[in-house]
């Protein structure tokens, strides 16, 4: 993988700062640091970075809207929230909305470089407990199903992206998932990517970008 590029948007000078040493420190460079919604949608646009790092409390807005901009405007940038609590329909809003992550604020430090290089390669930068709640809603909410019932066979997740979900709630890399299901790892990121795309296919109509 080679130069990687991202975006810090948090309200908080201290906390952004220290993301941004904590992410130059792994080799990965910020193009720009930012504190509200409309200055994290206009380095986007201007920058096109590959990652952005997105506070689920921005100045004038939430890093939910900011997201959901992101997607609209630069389609291949990646977002990921950062969050100072743990609230699992939080991380299925910002899921719904775009988001290929959704980390709590007082994870380890070293798992925020991994988290940036994970979801660039097509995996889902959530907590193995945030990753439960995520099953569980796919599995047994009403409304999801009812959503889902409406959407073309096409939309819904297949039994093996279910059983994919499923080792991923458990904890099992990607290379373990590969193991696991007699596939390579290559496949098991193309299935995360149709997973993430189908759960926002379900959400429906995105909040506007702001």
């Amino acid at each position: 993988m080679g130069l990687i590029r991202v975006v810090v948007a948090d309200s908080q000078p201290l906390y952004r700062r220290g993301v941004v040493s904590m992410l130059e420190a792994d080799g990965i460079t910020v193009v720009a640091d930012v504190d509200c919604v409309n200055a994290a949608l206009a380095a986007v646009r201007e920058l096109a970075p590959d990652v952005v790092l997105v506070d689920l409390r921005l100045d004038g807005g939430c890093g939910i809207e900011a997201t959901a901009g992101i997607v609209a405007t630069t389609p291949d940038t990646e977002v990921i929230v950062l969050a100072d609590v743990r609230d699992p329909e939080e991380m299925l809003r910002a899921i719904r909305a775009g988001a290929a992550g959704f980390l709590a604020k007082d994870q380890p430090p070293e798992r925020l470089g991994a988290a940036v290089r994970g979801v660039l390669d097509g995996e889902i930068a959530i907590s193995r407990r945030m990753a439960r709640h995520l099953a569980q809603d796919v599995r047994e909410g009403d409304r999801r199903a009812q959503l889902a019932a409406r959407l073309p066979h096409r939309e819904r997740l297949t039994p093996r992206q279910l059983e994919v979900l499923r080792l991923i709630a458990a904890g099992r890399s990607t290379s373990e998932i590969a193991g696991d299901l007699y596939l390579s790892p290559e496949t098991v990121r193309w299935h995360v990517k149709a997973i993430l795309r189908k759960l926002r296919a379900v959400a429906g109509p995105r909040p506007p970008p702001h």
